[in-house]
């Protein structure tokens, strides 16, 4: 990873915290490139839960709006749990 790649997977595990807060916590993000394309893998720690996502994008910046709805799904999916139970 190179120096702009680990200030983009910085920026965007301080816009995860900020964006989704109390309940939810970045635990690990790991972003590789291979061939101009990029991976992410990112763990979140939500309401007790520990979730990982895994996605593929043409580059880096094209990763960031798929993971912010991904762990906008998983708030969503949390705050179910704490209302009504298990799904």
């Amino acid at each position: 990873m190179n120096d702009a790649e680990a200030a983009f997977a910085e920026r965007l595990a301080e816009d995860l915290d900020r964006v989704f807060g109390a309940g939810f916590a970045v635990d690990d993000i790991e972003l590789s490139t291979e061939n101009g394309a990029a991976r992410v893998r990112a763990t979140f720690l939500i309401e007790g839960r520990v979730e990982t996502v895994v996605l593929d994008a043409p580059d880096v910046l094209s990763l960031y709006r798929p993971l912010m709805e991904r762990a906008a799904e998983l708030q969503l999916k949390g705050a179910f749990w704490r209302m009504v139970g298990p799904s």
